[in-house]
């Protein structure tokens, strides 16, 4: 089953205009000012990581619904582990601060690798949820 992303960009070199445009397309999906800066956050540090990591072309999608905005983030490289993903820094932090910030700030976080290729997806909910935010490792297949 196909699903529609209302935003495709290829992630390059200009960071800057990818936290604008994802910015942009969460504000006008009805997030306030607060949850938008933290999902703009969390794919700045996605799509840092498919630059300095992957070595490959990636890509960030986003679509919304009644319940909030969905962000994918795809790198060819296929590198991204659940390892990764589940890792929590030793204290004081240097570097490697990125996934950890998105697990913190994210409403869902899920990975999984269609055709090798890495995909992180994140969730965030239009109304904050009480208790813990969900992080999940998938292990489907589909694209």
């Amino acid at each position: 089953m196909g699903e529609s992303f209302g935003l495709h960009v290829p992630i390059g070199d200009d960071l800057a205009r990818l936290r604008d445009v994802v910015g942009a397309f969460a504000l006008d999906a009805g997030l306030d000012r607060q949850r938008v800066d933290s999902l703009v956050l969390a794919v700045s540090e996605a799509a840092s990581n498919v630059l300095e990591h992957a070595r490959a072309p990636g890509t960030v999608s986003a679509r919304s619904d009644a319940e909030g905005v969905t962000v994918q983030i795809v790198d060819e490289g296929g590198t991204l582990t659940h390892d990764h993903l589940d890792l929590t820094p030793q204290w004081p932090p240097r570097r490697g601060m990125g996934l950890w910030v998105i697990r913190q700030v994210c409403d869902r976080v899920s990975l999984d690798h269609p055709d090798g290729r890495s995909r992180l997806e994140l969730f965030m909910r239009r109304e904050p949820a009480p208790g813990p935010r969900e992080v999940s490792h998938q292990h489907r297949a589909d694209a």
